[in-house]
């Protein structure tokens, strides 16, 4: 049930120390008299019976030599003692300088050991008696607050955070983490490739209050330090850092349970969290032992025992399987708490659960807000969240990954999902149509932000790795997190499971807890296999430029986004959108709980809303209880590994809930269990910070966000309320557009071809009807292709030439200097040739066709010869051979993004659908099927998504071939369909020309 009050919550002060003031001024007084005793008592005892430890006068050779005496052995003692004592006083005076000093740790006294621990006990205790007569001590007390908002209707646009964001801006400095245990090094971190050892750090978590105990850092600093005094150096460390509900130590009198709290070098306990820290280098993580809790998943689908697993895979059972009542954690250091026992009821079965959209009748839409038991810390304000001022975009010359993005944040993955996610809404036509031209802005913004052949290879290089396995009967490893580079894909592992190696041509680093494939040795074309990792999504950029993409499916729980609200909600609106709809999420369905905005319309199969979480998790259990029960027909011990054995997107589809606040506890009961449940591919997401959550994530003002126990520090990716706006209203353009089957006739150019002009090469030759290609006569430097390859093609698009400063804003739209345009004119013109391109009298360029040949120029003029001919069928051939694959396919990251206001796409695609579909008829009034079937074939080789080409295909399979070739046929129609075809699936009148066809023909289920 959605609630947007914030109940009364408790604040604390530090306690007290149990024992009396007395107590501490005798415990004090003992001290002194000890230090005394021994700096004075000893050299006194030795003067006494043993007189000064250096001899009265020069031993001589005989003393070598001579039989030991009784008094000979007692001056070897005494100097022993002397020794001893000298060193205990030194370790005194080193710690009394430290304690004058007020702060840090004394300098490490060589074989110091014993002595220098007692005379650092000694020194403390001393310090009692100037404690107990000088410094008091607060009294414990409970604190309350009363926060109450009244409930508010989510909008796109809501109150910012309560607290201060300008205050403290700062952070801590960019860190990434390498991990050791031991001394051997186990990467697990965010960077591709560094074995660099770096500074220890250790940390621990606030402890959750027992009854009217409540934690506080001089019991932190007594607990880990051995010395609750210390608890000023851990303020030190930790003074104005975020923490993940999104407030910052600035009182050392106050902290709240769930905090992440940085340890001095020497903290040692039961709950001391240890990484290893690069600074501005490395990134991994460093744990010195794992113990895993009853109802973990692992990778095998097995509910994983307790007991201490080591860096090499090794564990000790000392549990028992599948018991109940044990939360799970994904990592866990020796001697940490357990997670609290959990009972979760049954899932509410609301017959009325459906997907709600806001603004139907009788809906009021409200975030999700806190369930009615004990709040959590740093629960966000409710409704929607601030729209941010427009980022502005920095001016370069070219694409740059770093800096483009989503309106300039980088996320090419998840800008490349959306972008093909906008093709196949398109279907049929690819690009936009004239509804799309108010939105031209924000598409041009996602084609500069996308990379979608970095992400067709991440798809392709998934699935081929999970055939490869599958092949070898092994099964697939526990991928924790995916780094996305220029050069290769590298996936790291769970570094406590034992592996073997990766098949070929994948590698294996880091002592085998690293798969790395280089992107040269990636798999060629589609894969046609089971996507492994549905739930892997982005989270953004680390400081090598990598993208960094998290298996939420590996947390075994509740995945937390906490720190500042606002940017935590944008970056958790962003993984939500990119798992809807990027290519290995492959059944994925998304379930947003009380988020402002509907965005269901980007992905109407594959996201929905909710406005109660009730609803959304018994949905949920409901689709995911076919799973438990395919597992148990198969005998498989998880999902994961029936996900491959037995292909079937449809059923094993994850199931990923975002809650837009911390739910209940008793929800986050239900929410952790299901999570964990092997046999159910479920994962969940929740804003705001969540104590029992396995992976915390804390989100800064800067959209920087950082996961310590994972040791992940990212800059991470989100969209904001006012592109999620923008989005949407680009998204229904399209679906407008797609249902436009007009086609318009096409214009011949200003200049004609004829078929005998393909007799003989061109001296520059330009293909546009397929993946572009320039074949030119001149040198180019092999770095300025990419960029002159798009300039000619944008001058190719153009029949009557174009201004300078138009061309600029095309290729270059975050804008360039004139001098770098014009010398990037130069070198295009040198390359094709002077006299294959040029500027006119008055300044437009344009190529000169007399010159250069464009494939597109050429097809226009033969489609229409072909409508003033009786017999079509000679201009329209020779037309469609020149079509050779998808029209502009494997475009370079950040280029082309001009085409969105071009509409060459889509012109493009109604001009060859049309000529196939004529050339198809012209054929059968001559009887040639062969024709016929090979116009319908190139066609949808430029168009799979043409469903129009499909039903001309069926019938002429039916009236050429068998039943059999008609059921081939209706196959490949549905599985292009469910590729390259719109998310609501074919249309009526194709699944009705199926049924005539093939009576009882069972169709695939719809899978996005």
């Amino acid at each position: 049930m959605v609630k947007t009050n914030e109940p009364v919550r408790q604040a604390r002060l530090p306690q007290r120390r149990s024992s009396s003031p007395g107590a501490d001024r005798l415990k004090g007084f003992v001290a002194l008299l000890a230090i005394l005793a021994i700096v004075g008592g000893v050299p006194y005892v030795l003067l006494r019976f043993f007189g000064t430890p250096w001899p009265e006068r020069m031993p001589s050779r005989d003393v070598l030599f001579s039989e030991l005496s009784i008094e000979t052995v007692l001056g070897i003692i005494a100097v022993v003692i002397w020794l001893a004592w000298l060193h205990f006083v030194v370790c005194l005076i080193a710690e009394v300088v430290a304690e004058i000093r007020g702060h840090g740790l004394s300098p490490r006294i060589p074989l110091g050991g014993g002595s220098q621990g007692l005379a650092r006990r000694l020194i403390s205790t001393v310090v009692l008696i100037g404690a107990a007569s000088g410094v008091t001590l607060p009294v414990a007390t409970a604190v309350t607050t009363t926060h109450t908002g009244a409930p508010t209707v989510a909008t796109a646009t809501q109150d910012g955070d309560q607290g201060s964001r300008d205050s403290f801006r700062q952070t801590e400095a960019r860190s990434t983490v390498l991990s050791g245990n031991q001394g051997k090094t186990t990467h697990t971190g965010v960077r591709t490739n560094s074995d660099d050892k770096g500074q220890v750090i250790k940390y621990t978590e606030v402890r959750p209050p027992q009854g009217r105990n409540y934690d506080c850092l001089w019991d932190i600093a007594e607990r880990y330090l051995g010395e609750g005094r210390r608890y000023k150096e851990i303020y030190d460390l930790n003074k104005n850092k975020l923490q993940p509900d999104g407030r910052r130590l600035t009182n050392p009198d106050l902290i709240l349970p769930g905090w992440q709290v940085r340890l001095p070098a020497d903290a040692k306990g039961a709950g001391v969290h240890t990484v290893r820290v690069k600074i501005d280098t490395g990134t991994t993580v460093s744990h010195g032992t794992r113990t895993t809790s009853p109802g973990t998943k692992s990778s095998t689908g097995t509910k994983a025992t307790t007991g201490t697993k080591t860096t090499t895979g090794t564990s000790t059972t000392t549990g028992s399987e599948n018991a109940p009542g044990t939360g799970s954690r994904w990592f866990e250091e020796q001697g940490s708490e357990k997670g609290s026992s959990i009972g979760i009821g049954s899932a509410t079965r609301d017959p009325g659960a459906k997907t709600v959209k806001p603004g139907e009748p009788g809906i009021t839409v409200e975030p999700h807000g806190p369930g009615t038991s004990q709040s959590e810390p740093g629960d966000p304000a409710a409704g929607g969240t601030k729209v941010p001022e427009p980022v502005p975009v920095a001016v370069d010359d070219g694409f740059d990954a770093t800096e483009a993005g989503m309106y300039g944040f980088g996320a090419t993955l998840l800008a490349a999902g959306l972008a093909l996610a906008l093709k196949r809404r398109r279907g049929w036509a690819q690009g936009p149509g004239p509804k799309a031209a108010g939105h031209r802005q924000t598409e041009v913004g996602l084609r500069l932000a996308s990379d979608i052949p970095t992400a067709q290879f991440v798809d392709n290089a998934l699935r081929q790795l999970g055939a490869d396995m599958t092949r070898a009967s092994r099964s697939m490893p526990k991928v924790v997190a995916a780094l996305v580079t220029d050069r290769a894909l590298t996936l790291v592992l769970d570094p406590y499971e034992a592996q073997t190696p990766p098949p070929a041509p994948w590698q294996t680093i880091a002592d085998g807890t690293r798969w790395t494939l280089r992107r040269a040795y990636g798999p060629s074309g589609d894969v046609a296999a089971p996507a492994p990792y549905p739930t892997l999504v982005t989270i953004g950029r680390n400081a090598d430029g990598a993208t960094v993409l998290v298996d939420l499916d590996t947390a075994n729980g509740i995945v937390s986004f906490g720190g500042v609200n606002n940017p935590s909600r944008d970056v958790v609106g962003s993984l939500a959108v990119e798992l809807a709809t990027n290519l290995w999420s492959e059944g994925a369905h998304v379930s947003m709980v009380g988020f402002g905005d509907d965005l269901s319309s980007l992905a109407p199969s594959r996201l929905s809303y909710w406005v109660r979480l009730d609803d959304a998790i018994a949905e949920v259990t409901r689709r995911t209880e076919a799973q438990v029960q395919a597992c148990a027909r198969r005998d498989a011990g998880s999902v994961a590994d029936a996900r491959m054995t037995h292909p079937d997107a449809a059923l094993w589809g994850a199931e990923i809930i975002f809650v837009s606040a911390p739910p209940s506890p008793e929800e986050q009961d239900r929410l952790n269990r299901l999570a964990a449940d092997g046999k159910r591919s479920i994962a969940v997401v929740v804003v705001g910070d969540v104590i029992s959550s396995p992976w915390r994530f804390v989100v800064d003002e800067k959209n920087q966000a950082v996961c310590r126990l994972l040791g992940l520090e990212v800059d991470a990716h989100s969209i904001n309320p006012a592109q999620f706006a923008d989005l949407v209203a680009l998204f229904e353009a399209a679906e407008s557009d797609s249902l436009d089957k007009r086609r318009a006739e096409q214009d011949m150019p200003a200049y004609e071809f004829s078929a005998t002009d393909l007799s003989r090469p061109a001296p520059v030759e330009v293909d546009l009807l397929g993946p572009v290609e320039v074949d030119a006569r001149g040198e180019l430097d092999e770095g300025r292709r990419q960029l002159s390859t798009e300039i000619v093609a944008f001058l190719a698009s153009q029949d009557y030439g174009v201004h300078p400063n138009v061309l600029a804003g095309a290729i270059w739209p975050r804008g360039i200097s004139e001098e770098l345009r014009d010398a990037a004119l130069d070198h295009t013109r040198r390359w094709v040739g002077v006299d294959a391109m040029y500027a006119d009298e008055s300044g437009r360029w344009m190529l000169n066709r007399s010159v250069v040949r464009v494939d597109w120029d050429v097809f226009r003029t033969l489609a229409k010869q072909a409508t003033m001919m009786d017999d079509p069928r000679g201009p329209l051939s020779t037309a469609l051979s020149l079509v050779h694959g998808p029209a502009w396919s494997h475009t370079p990251a950040g280029r082309y993004s001009w085409l969105a206001a071009s509409g060459i796409e889509r012109r493009m695609v109604e001009a060859v659908v049309d000529a196939a579909l004529k050339l198809a008829e012209a054929s059968l009034n001559y009887n040639d099927g062969i024709l016929a079937r090979t116009a319908l074939q190139t066609g949808l080789s430029f168009s799979p998504a043409s469903e129009e080409l499909w039903r001309a295909t069926l019938r002429l399979a039916s009236h050429f071939g068998t039943t059999a070739d008609v059921t081939n046929v209706a196959a490949q129609m549905y599985g292009a369909l469910a590729k390259h075809g719109g998310p609501r699936g074919p249309e009526a009148e194709t699944d009705a020309l199926v049924d005539e066809l093939l009576p009882g023909y069972h169709r695939p289920a719809q899978v996005a």
